[in-house]
């Protein structure tokens, strides 16, 4: 069955149908990336493939309302060096290693497949930008607000991966707070920062993939390489 990369064309980005018709098209041409050979060899080198590629969708889409065939290279770049730092949390610099490598596949997949007349371009920008990506993800003057508050968090010891201990730095950053406001009798625009903390975390970036979600994602790559192993006997 063919694919419609077309499909988000004629949706509005702020909604109500938008979220849902962006996690369709997410899943359908995911899974078709998955299935050629640009994703295989994606996926045998790096089995959590699926991630970056989201991201990318989601961005561009809900953020800058660019539905994939009209991303610019204007656009791919504030997605990977502007929002990528500033919305994403990852738990440890190597992480951002596969992003990269992930886009560069799914975007020659793109171009081959669907001839997108701004591939080229945006395929130069990536292999451009990798060797200095890992830098920019971890570049603390990147981050957003949220990021930064988690980061905080983690680095001070606290498991910010878990609800108890978001609540467990939170209580101790806003204790902190208090006590600094008391020391030095007050802190210039430290009065409005606790109600605006407990909103930060949730906002840092759209859920990444859950198990089940990742459990399904390499399901459906096994499955596209047993398809493709029947073909080609």
């Amino acid at each position: 069955m063919t694919f419609d990369i077309h499909q988000l064309d004629d949706v509005d980005p702020g909604g109500d149908e938008a979220e849902e018709a962006l996690e369709a098209y997410q899943d359908a041409l995911l899974e078709r990336f998955f299935a050629s050979p640009e994703g295989q060899a994606r996926h045998e080198a790096d089995p959590d493939t699926g991630f970056w590629t989201e991201q990318f969708l989601f961005y561009g889409f809900a953020y800058l309302g660019a539905a994939l065939p009209y991303v610019t290279l204007s656009d791919a770049r504030e997605i990977v060096t502007e929002l990528f730092p500033r919305k994403i949390t990852i738990l440890s610099p190597e992480e951002a290693d596969a992003a990269i490598p992930e886009l560069i596949a799914f975007w020659l997949y793109l171009k081959r497949e669907y001839q997108l007349p701004n591939a080229d371009a945006i395929l130069r920008f990536l292999r451009k930008i990798e060797p200095d990506f890992k830098d920019v993800m971890n570049d603390p003057a990147r981050f957003g607000m949220a990021k930064s508050f988690f980061m905080m968090g983690q680095s001070s010891g606290f498991d910010m991966t878990s609800q108890e201990g978001l609540d467990a730095f939170m209580q101790a950053y806003n204790a902190d707070l208090a006590n600094r406001e008391a020391d030095l009798g007050s802190l210039p625009g430290a009065a409005g920062m606790p109600g605006l903390l407990p909103g930060l975390p949730g906002a840092s970036r759209p859920p990444k993939a859950t198990p089940k979600k990742k459990k399904a994602r390499k399901k459906m790559a096994k499955a596209s390489r047993k398809k493709n192993r029947k073909k080609r006997k």
